[in-house]
């Protein structure tokens, strides 16, 4: 990481060589998810059940000065574990602890599971996102379109990309978001939390319902409905009913036991953004286990 380890200002502290009135400081993380006290919508006011969604955590960065990223040359506190958080959970889980020094900090950034170096081009996999395939969210759910049942899943990478700098952590505190906090000795903990809902409302899964019949310039497979149709040359060659098969019929796709979200869809996409902007973690400094 760019960021330098807390185990030289440890030193520092401990020799006196630190700000005054600077001492060690260490106190337990926690993790949650959110409980959902209303239903949960998409795009379209299509509703969903959200079955699972186990998002890879960590690790943790807070620093002193209000901009992270770069310019947190050293971190005053940091988590370097991760740990999956089983987001559909509203009751916090200890993680471990957060460990540095006291005084002020004024900015965050995180990893999850997927933590970009200086020494490599490709980002390096940690415990968490392995136990989740090497993937930083895994999310399985059920969406009601017309009438129709449509069982999803996706898993959403987060890693550093060519637009992103090596060796920073990919979600940031962006300058416009209010974060202050004056870490005393005394912290009783740090709660994290996290609101899948805020992942999945702007998804727009009508998309996936098409009533098409075979054209000439269609594709070999389309979607009635629930009805999957073999095309060649805009005549039907065959047909059958997904649904006696226990199966929905996905665009393009034909009959399947569920919509598997795609790296180049919207749906994608959406997921992609929430997770790195709208459906951010939040921080509970007063929570006391």
């Amino acid at each position: 990481m760019k960021i330098r380890s807390l185990f030289l200002t440890l030193i520092l502290v401990a020799a006196g060589c630190a700000e005054t009135g600077q001492d060690l400081a260490s106190f337990p993380l926690y993790v949650a998810g959110t409980a959902q006290s209303e239903p949960i919508v998409a795009l379209g006011d299509v509703p969903l059940t959200i079955d699972r969604a186990d998002l890879a955590f960590g690790p943790l960065y807070l620093c002193a000065g209000f901009t992270a990223g770069d310019l947190c040359d050293t971190a005053r506190l940091e988590w370097l574990e991760t740990v999956v958080v089983d987001t559909t959970l509203a009751d916090p889980v200890l993680a471990g602890n957060m460990s540095g020094t006291t005084g002020p900090v004024g900015s965050w950034m995180y990893d999850l599971g997927i933590s970009s170096q200086l020494t490599r081009t490709d980002p390096f996999v940690l415990d968490a996102a392995k136990a989740l395939g090497d993937t930083s969210l895994v999310l399985e759910g059920r969406a009601q379109v017309d009438g129709v049942e449509i069982p999803f899943s996706a898993s959403v990478p987060i890693a550093q990309t060519e637009d992103t700098e090596l060796g920073v952590p990919v979600v940031r505190k962006s300058t416009s978001e209010s974060f202050f906090r004056d870490v005393s000795a005394t912290q009783s903990a740090l709660l994290i939390r996290f609101d899948f809902a805020s992942w999945v409302k702007g998804i727009d899964f009508r998309s996936y319902v098409a009533e098409e019949n075979c054209t000439d310039d269609g594709p070999a497979i389309v979607c009635d409905g629930g009805v999957e149709r073999s095309c060649e040359n805009g005549v039907e060659l065959s047909n059958r009913e997904c649904g006696e098969l226990g199966q929905v019929c996905v665009p393009q796709e034909g009959c399947a036991d569920q919509l598997t979200i795609k790296k180049d869809s919207e749906a994608y996409r959406t997921l992609r953004n929430a997770l790195l902007i709208d459906g951010r973690a939040s921080f509970n400094w007063d929570y006391v286990p």
